[in-house]
């Protein structure tokens, strides 16, 4: 099923658009009377458990650390964002949010909403054909492990410790603040720098990375 077609499919499941009506369109409204939000709350289990069959059945072999990144990468914002836009599904969202926002976290919300919504009407097979094919560029994805969740492995696998990260400075504005945080394996010292505190200790962590790694 092309993207086309998959297009048509959600176009022709009456209401559909009622799953993909923001709540920027009507600020007004108390949030009981909001299905955007409920519609989100049970697409996010339902995908949850799509997904996970999916690669319990489909990556036997693999460890489970393995499969849990592979299921991190599936249904984190960034993604649940690419296949809501490669599909073309935000020319069908409505809403009224600002336009230089980024909207990323919305789209993925909106994924969300849309499948909670095609849940109540089609139930779960149709749900689950539904996904697989709206995911169907991502499913193999394995990603690397991010850099601190590869230092954290490596410290506690060789010091049976978890790595330690300091801040040692904050400056800027509390708009435009910067952060510089400290990290330090055996003999191995780094800094690193970013807007967030977690940005400098990724920062950090890639910079041990490239000490520790033969």
């Amino acid at each position: 099923m092309n993207k086309v077609e998959i297009f048509k499919l959600i176009k022709s499941i009456k209401g559909y658009e009622l799953s993909l009506k923001h709540d920027s369109l009507e600020k007004n409204k108390k949030n009981s009377n909001k299905p955007f939000q409920k519609f989100e709350f049970l697409g996010d289990r339902v995908l949850g458990l799509v997904i996970s069959e999916h690669l319990i059945n489909n990556f036997q072999k693999n460890t489970l650390d393995e499969i849990s990144r592979r299921f991190i990468h599936l249904v984190n914002t960034n993604t649940l964002a690419k296949v809501f836009k490669h599909h073309d599904l935000h020319e069908i969202f409505k809403h009224q949010l600002d336009p230089k926002s980024n909207k990323n976290s919305v789209y993925a919300d909106a994924l969300e909403s849309l499948i909670g919504f095609v849940y109540t009407k089609k139930g779960l097979e149709f749900s689950k054909t539904l996904i697989l094919e709206l995911w169907k560029n991502e499913l193999n994805t394995l990603p690397q492990k991010d850099p601190k969740t590869y230092i954290q492995e490596y410290s506690q696998r060789k010091n049976k410790t978890i790595p330690s990260y300091n801040l040692l400075e904050e400056i800027g504005t509390k708009h435009k603040p910067k952060f510089k945080i400290s990290l330090q394996i055996d003999s191995h010292y780094v800094e690193g720098e970013g807007i967030s505190k977690q940005k400098a200790e990724i920062a950090a962590a890639k910079k041990m990375i490239k000490l520790i790694q033969p």
